[in-house]
């Protein structure tokens, strides 16, 4: 039996058409002219749903699992309750569409990606995911991390901590699991699950599988015997071992897995995170970008993703995002430059006699030193001092300046990340000339 037959079966049986439902949703946002990018936000989390199913038809696995009915009546449920709100907004007060309309939106935009995560893992009884991903057990992950010792912890985040693990067969691998303190959203996990076995790309960290289990939210990752990038700059880990050829080896990686991301994968992918946290290296130290929880997958055409809803690491995030609340490629250009002036400084932080204003000294701390020096034709005291070499410096400070490019304030006169290679790859002096960089 066709894949599109069984899914048919089990919805009839259940009084259910998905479809359908969202085909409602769809052509009711339409005609609503207030909440207009709630409503979006909601249309579009279904139409996802909807492509998800489509690409369910390609599975040869059956769907006929009594496992499957309750995840589909709760997304049969969550799309119905959808449909009446934005019913909802075509008939409610102006007040309620103002000052509830968004928060019910973003509680229906986290359930949806809920439900068709539990719909989407449990559619493989077979022990593997629609994208072929490893499902591991929990007492599997549990003993290969010594049951999430302290001692195997080698991260965390806002929303979660990471393990080392050893599987049975001796790989090492890197065990994500979600923080209960953090609360993350489902919807942080589900981003990771669905945009990371898709980018094939040396400088993109690979996923080799999950688990799903109540409360848990696990992900397993490729093994980065190096770490992070932020613990060689902030932690003077191996201080030695960071010359300027592994350095320069870091940022064309990084450069190269950005402009993979905006230009070459499908969709076209915001990091959204771009900074030296999420940057891991392996043992070669070949960067790696990694953590996707709040990247964005662009429509086709499009370069950016405005929702209002600012996300990301102070001290990384582009001016034009927190005023508009719109994520472009730009915004990860951006974050891409900063990381490139922690590397070439090896700093957080300016000198504590530089003035700084109260927004720089949040959002963009190294930006007016490096242009004062920049401006002052005193480069060479930006850069940090183990680098100091006569026969590299024409380079880092060629590199200084296409940093400053990147952390322009007006986003149109930053570089693609395309452009950045090409600059980085050129001898050439830099003939465009930084303008003033944000948060000055």
């Amino acid at each position: 039996m066709a894949l599109c037959g069984m899914v048919a079966n089990i919805t009839q049986l259940l009084g259910v058409d998905l479809f359908g439902l969202i085909s409602m949703i769809e052509k009711a946002a339409q005609t609503v002219s207030q909440n207009e990018e709630a409503c979006r936000r909601i249309t579009d989390r279904a139409s996802m749903i909807k492509n998800r199913l489509e690409q369910l038809q390609q599975v040869s696995r059956s769907f006929e699992h009594l496992e499957m009915w309750k995840p589909m009546k709760g997304l049969k449920s969550t799309l119905r309750r959808a449909y009446r709100l934005i019913i909802g907004y075509q008939h409610s007060s102006y007040m309620y569409k103002f000052c509830c309309g968004s928060d019910l939106a973003k509680e229906f935009e986290g359930k949806l990606v809920g439900d068709l995560g539990q719909f989407q893992l449990l559619a493989d009884p077979s022990g593997t995911s629609v994208l072929d991903l490893t499902k591991f057990g929990f007492s599997q992950l549990a003993h290969a991390t010594n049951y999430f010792s302290l001692e195997n912890k080698i991260g965390f985040g806002g929303s979660s901590y990471v393990y080392k693990g050893q599987l049975k067969m001796g790989l090492e691998v890197a065990v994500k699991r979600a923080s209960y303190e953090g609360k993350i959203p489902f919807k942080h996990f589900q981003n990771e699950i669905e945009l990371i076995p898709k980018l094939q790309h040396a400088n993109i960290v690979k996923l080799q599988g999950y688990c799903i289990r109540k409360g848990e939210r696990i992900l397993v990752f490729e093994y980065m015997p190096n770490g992070s990038l932020d613990s060689f700059i902030y932690e003077g880990k191996a201080r030695e071992s960071l010359e300027w050829p592994k350095r320069r080896q870091i940022i064309e990686g990084i450069a190269q897995g950005a402009k993979y991301l905006h230009q070459l994968c499908e969709p076209h992918i915001i990091h959204g995170d771009l900074k030296p946290g999420n940057i891991l290296l392996d043992s070669d130290f070949i960067p790696k970008i990694c953590d996707f929880g709040i990247s964005k997958a662009l429509k086709p055409g499009a370069d950016e993703d405005c929702t209002g809803i600012v996300t990301g690491s102070r001290g990384f995030i582009a001016p034009e995002y927190i005023r508009q609340g719109c994520l472009s490629k730009k915004s990860d250009v951006y974050s891409f430059g900063v990381t490139l002036l922690q590397i070439i400084s090896r700093k957080r932080l300016p000198p504590p006699p530089l003035e700084l204003s109260a927004e720089s000294r949040h959002y963009g701390p190294l930006n007016k030193w490096a242009w004062d020096l920049c401006a002052a034709g005193e480069l060479l005291e930006f850069i940090d001092p183990s680098l100091h070499d006569k026969r590299q410096n024409a380079e880092i400070m060629r590199w200084v300046k296409i940093a400053l490019l990147c952390v322009q304030e007006d986003p149109e006169k930053r570089p693609s990340m395309s452009d950045v290679l090409e600059m980085l790859g050129s001898e050439d002096d830099i003939q465009i000339q930084p303008s003033r960089p944000a948060y000055y």
